[in-house]
């Protein structure tokens, strides 16, 4: 499921943009604060896109995740999701590109349940920071609102989505923009693992703890791709901190891979063998995970 991130991911095509840092915002006390400076030469950095891959390939779309969510029986709720009229507080390239993680995230769990009149303001405030940040000509805000309001169109809008994501990368790549990739698919899981952690905090489940605890080598993976822009952007010093937090709490996560013996054969004639994990996590440990996400999550949004 997890191999067909992008697919998956109708409504936010937006998503895996990569865009270049400007100036900054100075943030509020407790937030993230953004420090002024130039727009980062990715020609400086050495950024494998290929390790990037391997992060999307390796977590559940937003779209996924709430799934999961409405097919455990857990009603829609607007406190889970940031409030899109807050972009217009978004001054910099580098809070733009989060605020474009989250909110595409959010959009697929409004999607997931048919909320369409939501899911309109959602698209206008994406349109919004597209266009800030020049790449609005891949963004058919007419076409997606159409799209997005029908659930019969989703194969369409998937195609959409994709084909869209395919040209902004051989553009920015083409134009050494593909730095602030990271910022987006960090924008995206922190968002998705926050709308997780609040209804696990709510109304637990092993199948709720086992998606957490899952995330703890997802986060191994993107860490390091973030640490690479810190030479380079003070910007990423503190989002890094944030995020170290908590890897210290998901590290007690204990993760055991399994392979079943029971092999099946498919109807091509291959054997298949089923493997699986086992997530070990205490309440208290899970605790800790939902509370640091939150405040990594908010921090962020602010």
């Amino acid at each position: 499921m997890r191999n067909k991130w992008l697919g998956s991911l109708a409504l936010v095509c937006v998503t895996f943009m990569q865009f270049s840092c400007g100036g900054c915002n100075d943030g509020s006390e407790g937030d993230i604060k953004f420090i002024p400076g130039d727009d980062m030469n990715t020609s400086e950095v050495n950024y494998n896109s290929d390790a990037m891959n391997e992060v999307i390939a390796s977590f559940s779309s937003p779209v996924e995740m709430a799934a999961l969510l409405k097919d455990s029986g857990v009603p829609f709720s607007t406190r889970y999701l940031a409030n899109p009229d807050k972009v217009k507080d978004y001054t910099s390239s580098f809070k733009k590109a989060l605020g474009l993680g989250i909110l595409s995230a959010d959009l697929g769990y409004l999607n997931v349940y048919s909320k369409t009149s939501q899911i309109l303001d959602y698209l206008v405030s994406i349109r919004g920071l597209t266009e800030d940040l020049k790449l609005g000509q891949f963004f058919d805000f007419q076409a997606l609102k159409r799209l997005a309001t029908s659930e019969d169109n989703i194969d369409s809008l998937q195609f959409m989505c994709v084909n869209s994501y395919q040209d902004m990368d051989e553009h920015l790549r083409n134009n050494q923009r593909s730095n602030l990739s990271a910022l987006l698919v960090t924008g995206v899981w922190v968002e998705s693992l926050y709308l997780i952690t609040q209804v696990a905090k709510e109304q637990p489940s092993d199948q709720f703890k086992e998606t957490i605890g899952e995330q703890k080598g997802i986060l191994n993976r993107l860490l390091p791709i973030l640490k690479i822009f810190k030479s380079t952007d003070k910007n990423f010093e503190e989002l890094v901190q944030y995020l170290e937090e908590l890897k210290e709490v998901l590290d007690v996560v204990k993760i055991t891979e399994h392979v079943n013996e029971n092999a099946q054969a498919r109807e091509d004639g291959v054997i298949v063998q089923n493997e699986y994990s086992v997530v070990e996590l205490s309440t208290e440990e899970l605790q800790e995970i939902i509370t640091t996400t939150e405040k990594i999550r908010n921090k962020i949004v602010k």
